[in-house]
């Protein structure tokens, strides 16, 4: 078998002819002069030899008249095994005489040429497949992080206990979801997940499930074969299969859409996808990290969130703290994130009202909140000293009672959703994270008190 774990050379550019009956030896002739190193394999077996030894990232097969399945046949199983690779075909058949061949040629080439050929410009598609190639692989490696991952930072007991509890997580394999409040860090732990486990120097593939068009979405997960869907125009490797013997991490899994969610089901029962348009399952040898800031427990009730899914990943769990509750490391957080941005200003102080400020203040967007209004600070302070004022902060009503699953019909009121919805400016996302409820239950509940805004 091939390894895919070995990196590819693609200083050189060789490409591998599949020729079953040494039909066209004017090929091998003709791309000789255009800078090509040619190499010639007759079976899957020696095919597979001559990609692994000479890291073969583009290869061209022959399609005779009557050796059409064997030939399709053989290159299926090259793309499964050795996907890195973008094939070509000609054919000395034309028209082309079967709606199969027409089929196959689709979709399993990038490109297809019928005799006779224009060498030269077979050359250039030749070298448009080596180009796609290398930026597919260079794709693969992606971790998004360019240095380590942040250290997270603080003494107090919360912290302290969640770095004990991602070095337990990080020597195993199995999935793990990681629950906290939006800006809590969820995404620092998984990289710092990734950064202390065996896949460390593979990739770490980021997916926000939130962010990614609905349209779209399926193909950005689990990829598409050229032809798939009209303006497919190649094919497409999604981030699944990026992550390939990597961390997969998967962030708002709570907003994939339900079908999605039966896909993703399948990837977890039996570690393979299949690409939008292909007939092939794809292994995939990866760990996966699911974060959510939503209760997905209240999700599956609510019907927004398959429960077979949920007791799949929901294996190991890990609950990022709000930052409210470990108001000793503020400081130290606000003292860190002031010597990383005011490089320019060393002399740049927080004053005693401004700490002091700092420690009342409820940080309902928790660190990702204090980083962002210590940005705006840096930038309003004079005089070297950053106030209250330059944080931007309002101490007033940031008592509010939060409310839990067990006491949320008999204590949240019409009073409390309107404040909830005043502080976060009518954002209804922003103001359910803040009651620690569901936005389809924050709906239902401001139907029921018959609120308008």
């Amino acid at each position: 078998m091939v390894n895919h774990k070995k990196r590819r050379d693609l200083t050189t550019r060789s490409v591998l002819i599949v020729n079953f009956n040494n039909d066209l030896p004017e090929l091998e002739k003709a791309l000789i002069p255009l800078n090509w190193e040619c190499a010639s394999a007759c079976d899957l077996k020696q095919s597979l030899r001559i990609i692994e030894q000479k890291n073969i990232s583009v290869a061209i097969v022959i399609i005779q008249a009557g050796n059409e399945l064997q030939v399709l046949n053989v290159v299926s199983k090259l793309q499964h095994t050795t996907p890195d690779v973008k094939w070509l075909a000609i054919t000395t058949q034309y028209p082309i005489p079967s709606p199969y061949l027409k089929k196959k040629l689709a979709t399993l080439f990038i490109d297809y040429y019928h005799t006779p050929i224009d060498w030269g410009l077979f050359s250039n598609s030749l070298g448009h497949l080596w180009g796609m190639s290398k930026l597919q692989i260079e794709s693969k490696k992606e971790v998004r992080e360019p240095t380590l991952p942040q250290e997270l930072v603080g003494c107090s007991e919360p912290i302290t206990n969640l770095k004990k509890d991602l070095k337990k997580v990080a020597i195993v394999d199995n999935p793990l979801l990681i629950s906290g409040e939006t800006g809590t860090g969820k995404g620092l732990c998984a990289q710092l997940i990734h950064a202390q486990s065996a896949r460390e120097k593979e990739p770490f593939v980021i997916v926000n499930c939130g962010a990614l068009p609905s349209s779209l979405i399926h193909s950005e997960l689990f990829g598409h074969e050229k032809g798939a869907y009209t303006g497919a125009e190649r094919q497409y490797i999604g981030r699944i299969e990026r992550a390939n013997n990597g961390t997969l991490f998967l962030d708002e899994i709570g907003d994939l859409p339900l079908d999605l969610q039966v896909n993703l089901l399948n990837f977890l029962d039996d570690s393979s996808i299949e690409r939008l348009g292909g007939n092939c399952p794809i292994k995939v040898n990866c760990r996966i990290i699911f974060a959510s800031h939503i209760d997905l427990e209240n999700a599956v009730a609510e019907g927004a969130f398959r429960e077979d899914l949920f007791h799949r990943l929901n294996i190991l769990r890990i609950h990022v703290p709000s930052l409210r509750d470990y108001r000793e490391d503020i400081e130290m957080l606000a003292q860190k994130f002031l010597a990383r941005f005011a490089q320019d200003d060393s002399n740049l102080r927080f004053t005693n009202s401004a700490l002091q400020a700092m420690l009342q203040y409820d940080w309902p967007g928790n660190v990702r909140e204090l980083k962002n209004r210590v940005l705006r600070a840096i930038v309003m302070a004079e005089q070297g000293k950053i106030t209250e004022r330059d944080l931007g902060l309002k101490l007033t009503n940031n008592n509010m009672p939060k409310a839990t699953p067990n006491r949320l019909r008999t204590e949240i009121d019409t009073e409390t959703l309107l404040e909830a919805l005043k502080r976060n400016n009518h954002n209804v996302s922003a103001a359910s994270r803040q009651l620690n409820i569901s936005r389809t239950t924050f709906y239902r509940l401001v139907k029921k008190c018959n609120i308008q805004w």
